[in-house]
């Protein structure tokens, strides 16, 4: 089987997780698509290959060497729109304009101009309707090719091979049952990024704020010094957000303070906060910043009850890789002999390698060659997956 024979036999199995729900993973397509790739793993020659309680993925290929990579994937895909995609459509050798998806949605440059730089690949695009799943079944396959190469050519290589699947990485929850001494590894690199000619060790600083507000509701015509309409608090409370530290207006290492959603009537009102800052300190700042404006709104509003609740969600791997380098240096080496550029790229949102990071195996992310994730303009460029394959190879060795 090929590369692009196993992309599109999993990108037909749909495995959308789901926001909040209590179950883990969070939806059952998940575990049987697991026990696909247990199969998988063990037919390519992966022969510990297994599930473990929490539908992680695990397998290992021992080839009697000192130290020894993990390569991570996550096999579901976002909620955003169905998966599952059929038909996808292959356009061979790019050759530039629009690719129409269907007779409602066309893939367009001037939208989407990192489509120019692609002329001349071979690209994989959706049929408008569905999710394409590139995010992160690209990275499963990429890790699939390289895996059955690795078996065949164990001579070549330097670092035994460690492989894991995860879970609802997509709703925040990939990471939260990796364990480390079940992928028996030094260095562990997750493939779920972009283009695979960036790589990424920095992410933001993530918070996540929930303002909860109770009013006194009464008669409107009663309501002079008595009504505090909730609804109406909760605006105010916005007003005082800073309007240019917002996603749609900021950029690489740019923070923001992102309202989700805000509900209410006139007796209770509900704002979820996203809070974002490659800067730790500038995060805490934000932080302190919501807490002040609870705080204004309060006392403006002594009849009614203003809590705010602040989570941190994940820290900015940056910060470990400053102190230990090893794993960046040997991305920029694999990149050097591959003969193949590359840039760092900050991460404007968070990664699982960020946490398994900070739970003991340095994990940087690698592109995948997936381009506009977590829509019907989702596409993936199998030429880019091809040569992600290829600085794997270079990447296992010293």
């Amino acid at each position: 089987m090929t590369l692009e024979e196993r992309f599109i036999k999993y990108i037909a199995f749909d495995t959308m997780s789901k926001d909040g729900v209590s179950s883990y993973p969070s939806t059952p397509s998940q575990l049987i698509f697991a026990d696909m790739l247990v199969n998988d793993l063990k037919e390519i020659g992966v022969n510990d290959a297994y599930k473990d309680e929490f539908g992680l993925v695990y397998g290992h290929v021992n080839i009697g060497k000192e130290k020894t990579i993990c390569l991570i994937a996550h096999m579901d895909t976002a909620p955003a729109l169905v998966g599952g995609i059929k038909n996808p459509k292959k356009v061979k050798n790019y050759a530039g304009g629009n690719i129409v998806l269907n007779d409602k949605y066309v893939l367009n440059p001037e939208v989407f101009p990192v489509m120019n730089s692609l002329v001349g690949d071979d690209l994989l695009v959706t049929d408008g309707e569905h999710l394409l799943g590139g995010d992160d079944k690209a990275g499963v396959a990429i890790i699939f090719e390289f895996a059955k190469y690795y078996i065949e050519h164990q001579n070549e290589f330097t670092f035994n091979l460690s492989i894991c699947f995860t879970p609802d990485e997509e709703v925040g929850g990939g990471w939260l049952h990796f364990d480390v001494k079940k992928a028996k590894a030094d260095f562990g690199f997750t493939l779920d990024g972009e283009s695979i000619y960036e790589a990424n060790h920095e992410n933001f600083n993530a918070a996540s704020a929930v303002i909860e507000i109770k009013g006194v509701g009464v008669h409107p015509g009663s309501a002079y010094e008595v009504m505090e309409n909730a609804a109406s608090i909760a605006s105010e409370y916005q007003e005082l957000m800073p309007k240019d530290e917002v996603p749609e207006k900021t950029q690489m290492y740019e923070g923001f303070i992102h309202l989700c959603s805000i509900t209410g009537d006139v007796e209770s009102a509900k704002l979820e906060y996203i809070i974002r800052d490659h800067n730790k300190d500038l995060l805490e700042k934000k932080k302190v910043l919501m807490m002040e404006a609870s705080k204004k709104v309060q006392n403006a509003h002594p009849k009614a009850n203003v809590q705010i609740e602040i989570k941190d969600d994940y820290r900015n791997m940056a910060d470990y890789f400053i102190e230990h380098p090893e794993a960046i240096e040997m991305i920029n080496k694999a990149y050097l002999a591959s003969k193949t550029k590359l840039s760092y790229e900050p991460i404007r949102g968070g990664t699982d390698g960020a946490m398994i990071t900070y739970m003991g195996l340095p994990c940087p992310n690698l592109g995948t060659g997936d381009f506009n994730p977590h829509g019907r303009y989702e596409f993936v460029s199998l030429t880019e997956m091809n040569k992600m394959v290829e600085i794997l190879k270079n990447l296992l060795k010293e």
